[in-house]
């Protein structure tokens, strides 16, 4: 026994001097690895001070991840593995042969291994992987929004998938380096998964999320909250923790691994995918690791995030790379919460850049704020003001009204509605630059209901205005009556419909029948996302029942055949058929939800 420690102390420390002495670029090639060899590997278990551990290599599975994608088998051993096996958060850790890198730590083997056995990613896999142009990201988003939170839960989950490679049991383009029988265990092999780090979530929240996210086993990491700004940490070591976040400050989520490669300013690590996003932004960190939590499934390094350092810009199938230096772009998050029990509350987070992201922790954000302070059981009302700011591209302000026992859900996905179809626009690179809340939430029903509608004329004429009364009655049963003036058309060529109603009402129509004209332009879009339906307004339209064409967002009715022809024929011209035109549109905003609806059937007469 002592002749095998011995011999493992002096094969460590050459591996080190070798390593010290060697250049970073110097790696170990996949051609030359064979079974027996023994290799040395480092990551930090606890603390800051790396630890180092051999790996034994069993053999190589060549294309086994897909053409000229392999992987290297290896069984580890030593003081760190003995206690915990291969854990979250290792996936990373480097492997030198020879004093030279041949790898990452990345795959785990098998379910319940009674000794830890490793895919290690090939070093220059995930170079080459990494150093792709950072082209701009596509998205995979294709829904409606808003969203709900189990929408947003469901989207996590599919965008998730994309980072779980599966290998078939049936693979004929793999070759063995190695024992015939390690083909066998290629369809058990699984990305160890980074640990995730989740702190100032509401625990309902945070276990819904780690369902849907990958590489996840067992409750989130809860640690505090990080800095959002602060002094960039010394460089990075192979084998030092590093840290990927998704949101930070007051509400933090993120990913912990371990540093593969430095050269230079790039960083190279994890060794699999994350989220495998391709061309991402998200902020690089420093991690901490506090222990490791053992398990027979798979252990987890226990880790928080620190400081940002950089940027992480490739989420590739062989790992994340990135950039030390300055922070990505990201979404300031401002939200002033007022319940009106207690002083008043500042949240202050960083959401990350990425279209398919963004507006899904926007979200998050929102909601879990309001789960976290507002009762679950009972009604609530919520009041919403602030902006979106999308810097030089505009900004569009908020301003809405919740109520009733999804009051929470609603507001969140109000104040947040606009973020999705802005960033997968079809006109302009656009992402928000700030969300700026304030929340008054109240505890009882703030809501008004459309009762009854009338005119001050039984005969309506043809251009002239008209007041329009609209009589309110609330919860309590207390009635009000408002007015607005509602100009009739010069021209109808039949009975006209007077709809007012609530924003609900009044969407679900213009989806089924009015089906407003798309935008052409970056401004178009922004002035519709502006003009969104919302729950504390009252809204009057004047629906004409005879087929239009909406043209380049306007709408155009009874227009003779022969012209609709010319316009359905041209493609140049964006042209919709609808069966019923808005002739006149009102609306009136309140201090209170508004809900219901009421129609009026007008003839118009040329009267005197």
């Amino acid at each position: 026994m002592r002749r095998l420690l011995l011999g493992s102390t002096l094969a460590a420390c050459t591996a080190g001097a070798l390593m010290a002495s060697a250049p970073q670029e110097a790696f170990f090639p996949i051609e030359d690895v064979r079974p027996g060899m023994v290799g040395i590997g480092r990551s930090v278990f606890a603390g800051d001070s790396q630890e180092e551990f051999r790996a034994e290599i069993v053999g190589v599975l060549r294309n086994v991840m897909g053409p000229n994608r392999d992987l290297i088998l290896a069984r580890l051993d030593g003081a760190p593995v003995e206690r915990s096996g291969v854990a979250q958060g290792m996936s990373g850790s480097p492997i030198y042969i020879e004093g030279r890198l041949v790898g990452a730590v990345s795959y785990a083997l098998g379910t319940f291994p009674k000794e830890p056995f490793a895919g290690i990613t090939p070093i220059r896999e995930m170079t080459a992987a990494m150093d792709l142009p950072a082209a701009p990201s596509t998205t995979l988003i294709d829904e409606p929004w808003p969203v709900t939170f189990e929408g947003v839960l469901d989207r996590l989950a599919r965008i998730a998938a994309f980072a779980q490679p599966s290998i078939g049991p049936r693979m004929p383009q793999l070759s063995v380096v190695g024992p015939a029988s390690l083909a066998d265990l290629a369809p058990t092999l699984r990305p160890i998964g980074a640990a995730m780090v989740m702190s100032g979530l509401e625990p309902w929240v945070g276990s819904r999320m780690v369902e849907a996210l990958p590489g996840t086993s067992g409750p989130p990491q809860s640690a505090g909250p990080t800095a959002l700004n602060g002094d960039r940490a010394d460089a990075l070591r192979p084998g030092d923790p590093v840290g990927m976040s998704l949101v930070r400050g007051d509400l933090e989520m993120g990913a912990t691994g371990t540093v593969t490669h430095v050269d230079g300013s790039r960083v190279y690590a994890f060794g699999h995918p994350f989220l495998n996003l391709g061309p991402s932004r998200l902020a690089m960190t420093r991690a901490h690791v506090y222990s490791v939590l053992p398990s027979l499934d798979i252990s987890m390094k226990i880790a928080s995030l620190g400081p940002v350092i950089g940027t992480v810009n490739q989420d590739r199938a062989t790992g994340v790379g990135g950039t030390l230096g300055a922070p990505p772009p990201e979404l300031d998050v401002l939200i002033t919460l007022d319940s009106g029990r207690e002083p008043e509350r500042q949240f202050r987070f960083k959401v990350l850049h990425d279209p398919n992201l963004t507006p899904l922790f926007a979200y998050v954000a929102v909601f879990n704020t309001l789960i976290g302070y507002e009762r679950q059981m009972g009604t609530l009302s919520i009041a919403a003001t602030g902006s979106v700011d999308f810097g030089e591209r505009g900004r569009i302000a908020i301003d809405d009204v919740a109520t009733g026992e999804t009051a929470i859900p609603m507001i969140s996905a109000a104040t947040t509605a606009a973020i999705g179809p802005a960033v997968v626009n079809d006109f302009a690179s656009v992402m928000p630059e700030r969300l700026d809340l304030r929340l008054r939430v109240s505890e009882r029903t703030e809501r008004a209901t459309i009762e009854r509608v009338w005119l001050d004329t039984t005969e309506p004429r043809f251009g002239a205005t008209h007041q329009l009364s609209v009589q309110l009655r609330n919860y309590r049963g207390q009635t009000e009556t408002v007015t607005l003036p509602v100009t009739m058309p010069a021209h109808a060529s039949g009975p006209l419909k007077l709809l007012v109603s609530d924003a609900v009402t009044l969407s679900g129509l213009e989806q089924r029948e009015l089906r407003p004209g798309q935008p052409r332009s970056w401004p178009a879009l922004l002035e519709r996302l502006g003009a969104a339906r919302r729950g504390n307004r009252l809204y009057v339209r004047l629906i004409d029942a005879s087929a239009g064409t909406v043209v380049g967002g306007d709408t155009l009715p009874a227009l003779p055949s022969s012209i609709r022809s010319v316009l359905e024929s041209d493609a140049t011209v964006a042209s919709t058929a609808v069966s019923r035109t808005v002739v006149g549109a009102w609306e009136r905003r309140f201090d209170k939800a508004i809900t219901g609806s009421r129609e009026l059937t007008l003839t118009l007469t040329s009267g005197r």
